[in-house]
This record gives structure tokens, sequence and C-alpha cells, in this order.
């Protein structure tokens, strides 16, 4: 992910198998230097031991580490007096659950992953609909969901990156470039080796509004995550529950 290939050379001569030496005469074969490894941060994507040099190529090896793997995400967002929250659990590509709600206007959706169907439950201040179609892999509907924050909230430069349990943890005060009108501007984010943001905290005001922002990711039970049918699945759909198969429909919002 990110890393240099090493390309090592090997040596023609071994004691004992032609008389020969590394230095016996100008037909010897001289070992290429092998290359230093990136150590500490700044063996991570994106990273070097003292700062942040890319944000996308950190985006993006976050994003390939969430490939075939389960875990369990929640969303945070505070705007002003706007608050939303978002769950998403994967077992794998296929098998997942999702939550959206805004706190303020009654607005919740819902779907479940189960093979090539999805199901999805939409409850609006006006009442609740349901819906089926053909579902995509998880990394294809949300893959691109975290990846965009720590692009769009995390500024290229020096950070204080410090060592954690999960790898590394990065502190940063400032805002990127062309964020405007904004103070308190701070990002905290624990990063594994590989580039995976197992979480991201970032929070500022806006000067013109006078206004707090807040957002916030945490992954949990990475590798450890089931999913089972949700309970509003089984009482709009009962038929597929009992036989346990999933058919795949042209969307119905009935």
């Amino acid at each position: 992910m990110g890393w240099r290939a090493i390309v090592v050379a090997a040596a023609f001569v071994v004691a004992g198998c032609s008389g020969f030496t590394a230095t016996d005469g100008p037909g010897a074969v001289t070992p290429a230097p092998v290359p230093e490894q990136p150590t500490g941060p700044a063996a991570v994507p994106g990273l070097t031991n003292d700062s942040i040099a890319s944000p996308d190529a950190l985006a993006r090896a976050h994003r390939r580490s969430l490939y075939d793997r389960s875990y369990t995400l929640t969303v945070r967002w505070t705007v002003g007096a706007r608050e939303g929250i978002t769950r998403l659990a994967v077992e794998d590509e296929r098998r997942y659950r999702y939550r959206n709600e805004q706190m303020d206007g009654g607005y919740s959706d819902r779907t479940f992953v189960d093979g090539a169907t999805r199901y999805n439950r939409y409850r609006r201040p006006l009442g609740v609909k349901f819906g089926r179609g053909q579902s995509a892999p998880a990394r294809d509907r949300f893959g691109h969901v975290t990846a965009r924050l720590v692009r769009s909230f995390l500024p290229a430069g020096p950070a204080a990156i410090e060592p954690h349990p999960d790898g590394y943890e990065l502190v940063v005060r400032r805002a990127p470039d062309g964020f405007e009108r904004v103070d308190r501007y701070v990002v905290r984010a624990v990063v594994a080796p590989s580039g995976f943001v197992r979480s991201f905290v970032v929070s500022y005001r806006n000067t013109e509004r006078n206004a707090t922002a807040y957002h916030r990711f945490r992954y949990t039970d990475v590798g450890e995550t089931t999913v089972e049918r949700p309970s509003w699945v089984r009482e709009r759909w009962p038929e597929e529950t009992r036989r346990g198969t999933a058919t795949t429909t042209p969307y119905d919002s009935g």
C-alpha cells in the first residue's frame, strides 16, 4: 500500500561453489545496495515522521484497507444546531446494515443488504416507506465516505505524530488551504501502519456564523462484525425470511 518495491540483486558467489569470492577478479558480482526501508510514521502512506505529506495518499490507503474485511463504523456530525449519526455494520461486501438519522427533523434511512438484494426503510415526518432493489458492494456504496473526510479535513504539512497502541496518533491545529473564517481548528486521528484510519475527529468554529462544527468517525469490531437480518425486513418480507432467500427485483417503493 504505497511502499516502494525493493529489488535485491542475488549474488552469484556462494562459498564453496566455484572457488570464487566477491573480490576474485573482474568477473566478480557485487550485490546491489538495499534501499533503506522507511520506518516509523514514514512507513504509513501519505505520512513522514513529522508531517502529513499527502492527505490524498492516506485517504486512498484508508479506502483500500476497508476492502474484504468486517467492521462497524459510527459517524457523528454537528453543525450549529443540526446533528446526525450514521451507523454501518459490514460482515462482508454483500452483507451489511446501514442506518442514518438526523436528530432534528424525524428523518431516518435504513438499509439491509443480503447478497444481491437491498432492502430500504425510509422514515419521514409524513410517514414510512419501504423499498427493495439490487445491491452494491459495501466498498462501492460507502468506501468513499470516511476517505472523503480524511481528504477534506486533514491538512498537509507539519503534524504532531506519536506512537499509539493501534499505530500512530496525529494531531493538527490548523485548517487546510481554502478554509476561511474558521478558528479553533483541531484534527485528531489514529492511523494504523497500513493507512487504515481507525478514528478521526475534527472540530472548528465558523467565525462568520459563530457556529461550531464537529465531525467524528470511529471503527470498532474490526474483523469481528456479524450482521443479522433486522426485524423490519422480517416483518415487511416474511416470505423471504422464512425461505432464507433474497429475491432481487426492480426497485419497489411499495
